[in-house]
């Protein structure tokens, strides 16, 4: 297609090199090469259609390769809406940028964009307020428990307790934001648990007692959401989490810092803040602290108060006064507008004039670049949260006498903007992130993150420290009298969001935060780091150790060092890095490989391909070029021209490491030229059979055995030993005989890659065939040296363990990359240091340099985890979103699957299929058998490595439900069970998710099943211990079906079962109404021949009174199932009376319908319903009177509706089109059974009355 090879007179240079050379012509065919132009073309067009029009060749558009985009006319964009605009993109943009921004700074850009007067910086604003400053107690310590909890599950153990205690913050800050806006208060910082919240209003009194109001809400409610945390096991650490409140007015000085470098920061001080805080440290926990200016505001509230003690003023020093009251309640509440604040400034930004984009472009500098990267990109801001290793930086601005800066001197502003502005250019160059930036009693501290995402680097650590060193040198530069404290801890954090949809903060949770924050408290006016950074920094400056310390939240003493400011020494350490095309430094290697071929083809020739095995072990660390070794190996194999030599391959996969014979599945469906799939169909049967006739002919034997490692559905006849051990030799048998036949004619090579990963039953095969077969040779791949046993019936074997490259192969190896013929000489001299000579890292570290903007040495990385994050952290949002589903699906990920994960971010297929093959172009995704995957698993892992455990838990969820329901893939047992069973754990037993807990059992039976099958009782007793313990975490519970026994019904497709329960209800229904008809007919017949009878018999009737004159009533009374709904009240008669001639006919069709309902329930494992059933058929068969048989049938209608919401709430959201039209219109979203149970109490009846019409 000469137009898409045409695009590459538009690329930049180092783009065209890459297109002729590297992964672009090699890798895509024209219809990738197409979709991959044509999303560059539609990022060009969405900059500037006049760029596309004038760079883009004209043949590009007459032969059809990329057409400009259709011109739309006035009318047909009026009636789009106008929904791609530019005004709307700037409005929806500006809404999301305000979402991180305090309502105060958002008016101010409103009145700056109407006024048309930019606001200087530093911005200094005097304004009456109130204050009110909420902190969680206890934070610390319940910080150090979750360490410990989660201190024995692994590597993610540091992410765990960093999500556990983001989970808390988050809930509680939710919580109060939402309490804030009703009141109307203005978030206006964040602080690790606390929070500053500013009350405005037309006068100081209403303001205060709005923020009194506030307070007192918070505490109750806060507090009511911490119990209910604890009591669902969030929180089960016996650590009292509760808030305390102060709460000061007066005059409060709003300051706009920074404004360049496209940065600036909003905070508040004055005598309100010092007043806010002096009662935040008198509050005790739940206890709300107010001053007595805020009491005298609060007066006409009737505040009840109690004045704090003076020996507890005393206790704490520096306070402005020494009258304070704890505030209990209010018995006159303030009065709140009707319309929110918040939704009021909203409401006034839209109306704003925001075509030039202005406010945009201001609200921007208070949000950091992660996030702005997101919204640029047509991204959630959610999707910035990752789970990362960060260095936390705390800084404190003091003066000359170490205290803080007195902010009502006219300097004091000016002093701190030329600080904030040297701050910012520092960490501009070292890629540093102001997240949090307060002034109170203490001081002006900055919080600075090393490693949000799209600005990480493995040396984080290292810069953290020299950033530090050089903003001291720099401040005291610049003005001898500022003193500056720095504290600097390393560990897991969540880099995520904070706060609700009404205000939020993007931000790092985690033990180094506090750990950082309570370093920068005992430094004095040094740097203190702690064990972490000191290790990841060594080398890079020299440190000296002080004595340990104890800090506020922690039981033991902290490692504290300090760097030496005054000596400076940087050494570069390992960089890791990844080879793929290059086999040099293995000279030796390659000849061991050549003379092993050569041996074996001789011997074949010799012995008439009757000679013994020989096999060839290639085995090494993760980087070690093990698959480039293997392919120039199987290079050398074409070139063997005296004799044509087979070669079979099959690379193994870690999540089918348990799947029987799972790499014998390949290889010998390539011999037999056959296709292999999970599920067998009748052709591949037939072509499987007619393989295996012109292979063996009449010593072909259609064994049952030979399913297991072939696409065949031979049936278990009689006579053939079914006992595991006779099968698994009758398998091993067979294929002995098929691999001695193919070797009769040609050698035969047989590859395993990755068999680290091999399956039990794949390695014994694996040993008898080296002992039974004649003229092949196994060439195998490792990470680790393969056992001796495995060759022992090896004729000859040659081990190959790779071993890292010397200096001058790797500094080759680097120009190579690099594509020069020279290199720098600085970065020829870190080469050895930060490579150790594994190709892995050569390759990335070349990589490294060569995307570097300017090639700095500072930005590479140092191990193989940074080498492979600093790649994938400049993808932009989009990429990395499908990138992270890549890594966590594994293999053979298609479109479909991502699209079905994320609907919301990819609803154009052809932009989603731009995303793969741009993934693909950069070398990090390859395309296999039928879809995609990433093509080095240390990339898998460090991708998988920057989600959440909540994260990864959604999208195990999100792609088993996927696979389980699409017929068309092709996945394992085992595999289902992977995914299920990892969507079912949470990080305690009691957040286990039963629905996906029984999913897991039951494809964990299946895959037990089918290694008993092969006879691998190994992994049978894995299997069913994975299962067992699954079993013990589910809760006694009383739903209305087992999902695990209804799963079995449809061989685990549960897009059949949700067909299936669909099918149930509605003739459940149905046999319902016939029920009621024949109960019905019975009560008519009754009152036409109680009409007919004796006088004897009427005055019997007269007798029983007026329950007589109405069999069937459809009144309220403690015999219905719900308020409104029927009632089923058949009068009482005397059966004796009446013909069994006429008894018979309704009776039967009751026990029928009845009897139905009980085999179906039965079958699906809806146990009530079928015992409610089954009471109704022994009723008729007992004679029970039409009146009782009524009340079972109203018991069996209140089971099947609890059945109903049950499959419509937990079984998932696309069962809910197959039950729309049998369910409650307007039922709530109750989940589970309680849920199901509690619309049953509630509504009653008139549920029950919609959802079963017949009644």
């Amino acid at each position: 297609m000469p137009c898409v090879k045409g695009f590459q007179e538009l690329l930049q240079d180092e783009e065209r090199v890459g297109w002729n050379t590297g992964a672009y012509h090699k890798t895509l065919d024209d219809r990738h090469l197409l979709l991959l132009c044509r999303k560059y073309t539609q990022d060009l067009n969405r900059i500037d259609p006049k760029i596309l029009a004038s760079v883009v060749p004209a043949e590009f558009h007459l032969q059809g390769g990329l057409s400009p985009p259709n011109e739309v006319s006035e009318e047909e964009e009026e009636e789009q809406g106008l929904e791609d605009s530019p005004a709307n993109q700037l409005a929806e943009e500006a809404h999301l940028y305000a979402q991180f921004t305090c309502t105060h700074k958002i008016r101010d850009f409103v009145k700056e964009q109407n006024s048309g007067i930019p606001n200087p910086f530093p911005m200094i604003e005097m304004i009456k307020g109130a204050l009110v400053f909420s902190d969680l107690s206890g934070f610390s310590k319940l910080c150090e428990s979750y360490v410990e909890k989660f201190a024995g599950t692994g590597t993610n153990g540091q992410s765990k307790a960093a999500e556990k205690l983001n989970l808390v913050v988050n809930s509680v800050f939710a919580l109060q934001i939402a309490l804030v806006d009703e009141h109307h208060g203005d978030v206006v910082n964040f602080a690790g648990d606390a929070m500053f919240v500013l009350f405005e209003a037309e006068d100081l009194a209403t303001a205060a007692q709005r923020a009194a109001a506030c307070a007192l809400a918070m505490l109750r409610e806060t507090q009511k959401r911490l119990k209910d945390l604890e009591a669902r096991g969030v929180d089960a650490l016996e650590t009292q989490q509760f808030i305390h409140i102060g709460i000061g007015s007066g005059d409060i000085r709003c300051m706009t810092f920074g404004g360049e470098f496209d940065k600036a920061e909003f905070v508040v001080a004055g005598p309100a803040l010092t007043e806010a805080k002096d009662c935040g440290e008198l509050a005790q926990c739940g206890e709300a602290i107010i001053s007595q200016s805020v009491l005298d505001l609060c007066r006409v509230c009737k505040p009840v108060t109690a004045q704090v003690s003076a020996k507890l003023v005393a206790s704490v020093d520096g306070l402005a006064s020494d009258t304070f009251f704890v505030l209990s309640a209010l018995e006159e509440p303030p009065f709140l507008p009707t319309q929110l604040l918040r939704a009021d400034t909203y409401k006034a930004l839209r109306e704003c004039d925001n075509s030039n984009g202005l406010v945009e472009e201001s609200m921007r500098r208070f949000v950091p670049h992660s996030i702005s990267a997101c919204i640029d990109s047509g991204q959630s801001p959610k999707e910035a949260e990752e789970c990362r290793r960060v260095t936390i930086m705390f800084i404190r601005l003091l003066d000359i006498e170490c205290e803080p800066f007195d902010y009502s001197l006219a300097e004091s502003p000016v002093t701190v903007q030329k600080c904030i502005l040297e701050i910012y250019g520092l960490l501009h160059r070292y890629e540093g992130t102001v997240s949090r930036f307060q002034i109170d009693d203490k001081g002006t501290v900055l919080k600075i993150v090393f490693g949000f995402p799209l600005m990480a680097h493995e040396d984080d650590p290292v810069r953290a420290v020299h950033c530090a060193i050089e903003i001291r040198k720099n401040l005291k530069a610049l003005t001898p009298s500022i003193q500056s404290c720095v504290g600097i801890a390393t560990g897991t954090t969540i880099c995520g969001l904070v706060g609700n949809e009404t205000r939020l903060e993007y931000t790092a949770v985690g033990s180094a935060v506090i750990l950082a924050a309570r370093l920068m408290q005992n430094a004095n006016c040094c740097i203190l780091v702690d064990e972490d950074t000191l290790k990841a920094s060594s080398g890079s400056a020299v440190f000296e150790k002080i004595c340990s310390i104890k800090v506020k939240g922690r039981s033991t003493k902290v490692k504290v060092f300090r760097p030496v400011e005054t000596e400076r020494r940087i050494t570069k350490k390992l960089a890791p890095v990844r080879d793929s095309n290059n086999i040099l430094g293995r000279d030796i290697e390659m000849s061991k490989a050549r003379l092993a071929l050569e041996q074996f083809v001789d011997d074949w020739i010799v012995q008439g391909g009757k000679g013994a095995c020989h096999a060839i072990s290639i085995h090494g660390p993760p980087g070690m070029g093990k698959a480039t070794v293997l392919g120039r190996l199987l290079g050398l194999v074409m070139d063997i021209r005296r004799i044509k030599i087979q070669v079979c391959k099959a690379s193994v996969e870690a999540v089918e490491n348990k799947t029987p014979y799972h790499p014998w599945k390949k290889i010998l469906a390539k011999i037999l030229g056959v296709e292999i799939s999970n599920k067998v169909t009748p052709f591949q049967h037939r072509a499987s059979v007619n393989a295996l006739n012109n292979l063996l002919g009449a010593d072909t034997v259609e064994h049952p055995a030979l399913n297991d490692v072939l696409p065949t559905a031979f049936p278990q006849q009689s006579g053939i030993a079914t006992d595991a051990k006779q099968r698994r030799e009758k398998l091993i048998e067979m294929v002995t005989a098929i691999l001695n036949k193919v070797v009769e004619k040609d050698p035969l090579i047989i590859v395993m890659h990755s068999t680290q990963w091999c399956d039990n039953s794949s390695l014994a095969l694996m040993r008898h065939v080296m002992a039974n077969c004649t003229g092949l040779m196994f060439v195998l791949t490792s990470r680790t040296p393969v056992s001796q046993t495995h060759f022992e019936e090896a004729l000859q074997t040659t081990i190959m363990e790779l071993e890292p490259l010397q200096e001058t192969e790797s500094i080759e190896l680097v120009r190579q990359t690099l594509g020069t013929v020279e290199m720098d000489r600085a970065i020829e001299e870190v080469v050895m240091d930060r490579t150790q000579g594994v190709p892995l890292y050569c390759v990335e570290f070349a990589r490294a340099v060569k995307e570097s903007p300017k090639g700095a040495l500072s930005e590479l990385p140092d191990t193989i985890t940074g080498a492979v994050l600093l790649r994938i952290d400049r993808l932009l949002p989009a990429p990395k979103l499908v990138l992270k589903i890549v890594a966590v699906a594994g293999k053979d990920v298609r479109a479909s699957l991502i699209a079905d994960v994320v609907p919301a971010q990819f609803a154009d297929q052809d932009d989603l299929q731009a995303e793969l093959e741009y993934l693909v172009s950069l070398d990090i995704l390859i395309r296999d058998r039928t879809g995609y995957c990433i093509k080095h698993e240390m990339v898998q892992e460090v991708v998988t490595g920057f989600l959440t455990f909540a994260q990864k838990r959604f999208l195990h969820g999100r792609i088993a439900a996927y696979l389980a329901s699409d017929s068309a893939s092709e996945v394992s047992h085992a595999t289902l069970a992977h995914h299920f069973e990892l969507a079912a754990k949470g990080m305690s037993e009691a957040e286990i998710d039963v629905p996906q807990c029984k999913r897991a059992i039951w494809f964990l039976k299946l895959a037990a099943e089918d290694s008993m099958k092969v006879g691998d009782n190994d992994d049978v007793e894995k299997y069913l211990a994975r299962c067992e313990a699954l079993m013990v975490m589910l809760p006694v519970s009383s739903d209305p079906f087992d999902l695990e026994t209804a799963l079995t019904l449809t061989d685990g497709n549960e897009a059949l079962l949700r067909e299936v329960l669909g099918t149930f209800i509605t003739n459940s229904q149905e046999s319902i109404r016939k029920v009621v008809l024949a109960l019905q007919a019975a009560a008519l017949q009754w009152q036409s021949d109680s009409a007919g009878s004796s006088p004897m018999m009427s005055a019997d009737n007269s007798r029983r009174g007026s329950r007589c004159q109405t069999p069937l009533s459809t009144d309220t009374d403690s015999s219905s199932f719900g308020e409104g709904g029927l009632v089923m009240r058949v009068q009482e008669w005397n059966a004796r009376t009446i013909e069994d001639r006429k008894l018979k006919g309704w009776r039967e069709t009751v026990r029928f319908e009845a009897r139905s309902i009980a085999s179906a329930a039965s079958t699906l494992g809806a146990v009530q319903v079928s015992e409610k059933a089954i009471a109704i058929e022994n009723g008729c068969l007992d004679g029970l009177p039409a009146d009782g048989l009524g009340k079972e049938v109203t018991a069996l209608a209140k089971e099947l509706h609890i059945l109903l919401t049950f499959v419509k709430n937990d079984f998932g959201a696309h069962y809910r089109e197959v039950v729309e039209d049998a369910s409650a219109p307007g039922e709530p979203s109750s989940s589970g059974v309680a849920g199901a149970q509690e619309v049953g109490a509630r509504k009653g009846a008139t549920a029950e009355e919609a959802s079963w019409g017949a009644l």
